[in-house]
């Protein structure tokens, strides 16, 4: 029986592979979630796949004012899906958060994604600070998984084989294509300013159409992206993938592959799981 607490930092895009891992545990254990305004994608997914938690505020985790049940919890920060645009806040805020979480839980799960930060192996760094033990996602060497394609495909050798095979695809998994409105506000601001400084006469040199989504188009064709690459990962909210795949491809004027069988890999999702119960006492 697990006894302890673990703490997760977790990335919306990340969120499907940690509810598929909680409902495939058969042990109790009893779960909160920390109040902010990127939680809404966890609870809705709790929710839909009938995972029962609660709520609690941060000053009542920091006033010791929250008291966790007995036996196996689990405390969960959720970060803002916008912070992979920009990398050195990503690693301050989630580093920030590590250090604010140690006197709180036994261990620390990282469901998120180097997301620019190469060499950010967060665990190393919570050893060497002396901190509570910690598991981010890893292939089946040990070696980092840097975003959240590479944690649903297996890693960056896997990664490799795959952009080979597929050059100029628009990588697509169901979390992907139901966050895709919160993914691309991560840029908005820089993009709407880009946008204002065009002319119309700049707009018709270059080939931008006007509307949302109308730099995104040029910006993809600039990279020379025909397809939309969809790699079905077995979990999630899968009955909204076709839908949510035809929306993104209206949008990006791109053409729809499915990658074949054999692409997607739940590994490292089963191992930072099933790794970080293993941090905590039995």
């Amino acid at each position: 029986m697990t006894e302890g607490i673990l703490g997760v930092i977790l990335c919306p895009m990340l969120d499907d592979n940690f509810v598929y891992s909680v409902k495939k545990d058969p042990e109790e254990k009893n779960i909160y979630i920390v109040e902010s305004d990127s939680t809404s994608s966890i609870k809705r997914k709790f929710d839909h796949n009938g995972i029962p938690y609660s709520m609690v505020s941060w000053d009542d985790v920091v006033g010791r004012i929250f008291e966790p049940a007995k036996g196996f919890s689990i405390l969960i920060c959720t970060i803002n899906l916008g912070l992979h645009a920009k990398p050195e806040v990503l690693k301050s805020t989630v580093e920030d958060l590590t250090i604010d979480l140690q006197p709180f839980v036994d261990a620390i799960a990282f469901y998120l994604g180097t997301c620019g930060n190469f060499d950010w192996n967060i665990p190393k760094w919570c050893e060497e600070k002396g901190f509570k033990p910690s598991l981010m996602f890893t292939d089946e060497n040990g070696c980092l998984c840097h975003d959240c394609v590479g944690v649903n495909i297996s890693g960056g050798p896997r990664y490799t084989e795959l952009q080979k095979k597929y050059t100029g695809h628009f990588y697509l998994f169901p979390a992907m294509a139901n966050n895709f409105d919160e993914f691309m506000k991560a840029d908005a601001a820089d993009t709407a300013a880009l946008e204002e400084s065009l002319t119309d006469e700049m707009r018709e040199v270059l080939g931008i159409e006007k509307g949302p989504d109308g730099y995104l188009r040029w910006l993809l064709a600039q990279g020379d992206y025909r397809y939309i690459l969809t790699i079905d990962t077995g979990i999630g909210e899968r009955e909204n993938f076709e839908k949510d795949t035809k929306s993104v491809a209206e949008r990006t004027g791109l053409k729809v592959k499915v990658a074949e069988p054999g692409w997607a890999n739940l590994g490292p999702t089963d191992a930072i799981y099933n790794g970080s119960k293993a941090l905590l006492s039995h």
